[in-house]
Order: C-alpha cells, then structure tokens, then sequence
C-alpha cells in the first residue's frame, strides 16, 4: 500500500480561467510532487452545450484527469475540497475522497482516569435533539428550534450534489475535527491509513498550499 496521499483542487480565477493543482504529500506533509494545468478558459458555445454539467465536466474530466496522468508516483487515496471533481472517480480505480470545508468539533468523552478522549460512537446531533425535544414533550413543550438546529447540521456535512453524478455513493464520516466522505466501495482499511494520516496533517491545510502555489505561479509568469 502506497504511503502517500495525493491532493488535487482546481481554483477559478475570474480574469485567468480555471486552473488546477494536484500536490502528493508523504506520511510526515512534505511535498513529493506537484503538478498544475495551463488556465482553461470555457467559451460561449461550451456554457450552452454543456449547460450545468459544464462545471464536473471540466473539473472531473478534463482537468483532474490531466493533472493524475502527469503524476508519476502511486497514492492511498486522493483528496479534493471541490465536489465537481469528483466525476473523476469513475475513470480511475483509486478511491477520491471529499474533504468537507466546514470544521466538525469533536465529541469529547471522560475516561475513568478522567482525561478526554475522542468517541466516534458518540449518538449524531439529530438523534440527541429528538430525545430533549421528546422529554420537553412531557412537560407540555414542543421546541422546534431544536429540530431546525439539528436539520442544519445534518445538511451541513452532505456531499454537494453534481449534475450527473450520484454523489449518494459516498459515505460521510468524522476524523479528528474534519469531516470526509469516501466512496461507499472503500475498504475498511483505507479509512484506518486515513485515520493515521489524520494525526500527521489537517487535510483541508494542503489545499490552501496548493492555492498559494498556484496564485505565485501566476504572478511570476
């Protein structure tokens, strides 16, 4: 099993069209490789064409499909923060796993020594509001706001949806204080490397690494 992780995201410039960017980084965070993609412009005819499946198109297809053919080294997994990169799932047999932007803060559970260790058996939010909302219940109370809190929740750490791709494939978990989603074909044991990663980096931190590279390549052009 490979021992690095490959991140890809693709930046949308309005006065410099759509760039990508894939960075492989080791166990330790270093980079190993680094590739980009020329800036592609989409025009007129393509926008009408192609309508909303324009967007995976261009970021699944065209250019993260350019940018993994280029590299040369193996990868556990391959990240990216943009939902319509995920269409390119289907034409590569490593598994691409969604990066949720928004921070999960984790569930913290006293141990009988009485230090505080992560649960990921902890009930959802959902779950513990139906319970409070059926106690008030008993005293005659009905809080809505409990519900609407934990609906948001849940939609909160929903895989985007993509015109022409069944994004209910994946499965979301939490990690740390990052939320994921990997294909519902992912093996037992990828989530587990992913877990150990987890220790050594941010996965959302590498995508900012990517931007900045992009945005000084740009400028030095």
């Amino acid at each position: 099993m490979s021992e690095y992780l490959g991140f890809l995201t693709v930046i949308d410039q309005p006065d410099g069209g759509l760039t990508g960017g894939y960075l492989v980084l080791n166990k330790a965070g270093r980079p190993m490789e680094f590739h980009c993609t020329v800036p592609l412009s989409p025009d007129k005819i393509q926008h009408i064409l192609y309508g909303n499946t324009l967007q995976p198109f261009l970021y699944g297809e065209r250019i993260a499909q350019t940018l993994l053919q280029r590299s040369k080294l193996p990868v556990l997994s391959i990240l990216t923060n943009l939902a319509a990169v995920l269409p390119v799932q289907p034409f590569i047999s490593i598994p691409v796993i969604y990066v949720f932007e928004e921070q999960s803060k984790p569930t913290m559970e006293p141990t009988m020594e009485g230090t505080l260790l992560d649960d990921d058996s902890t009930p959802p939010v959902r779950e513990i509001c139906e319970e409070l909302n059926n106690s008030l219940k008993t005293f005659g109370i009905d809080d809505a706001r409990l519900r609407t809190k934990s609906s948001n929740t849940e939609e909160m750490f929903r895989v985007p949806s993509v015109p022409g791709l069944d994004t209910g494939v994946w499965r979301e978990v939490r990690i740390g204080n990052r939320r994921i989603a990997l294909p519902e074909t992912a093996e037992e044991q990828l989530m587990a490397e992913i877990k150990e990663r987890a220790r050594m980096i941010d996965l959302l931190e590498p995508f900012a690494r990517i931007r900045l590279a992009l945005e000084e390549a740009r400028n030095a052009a």
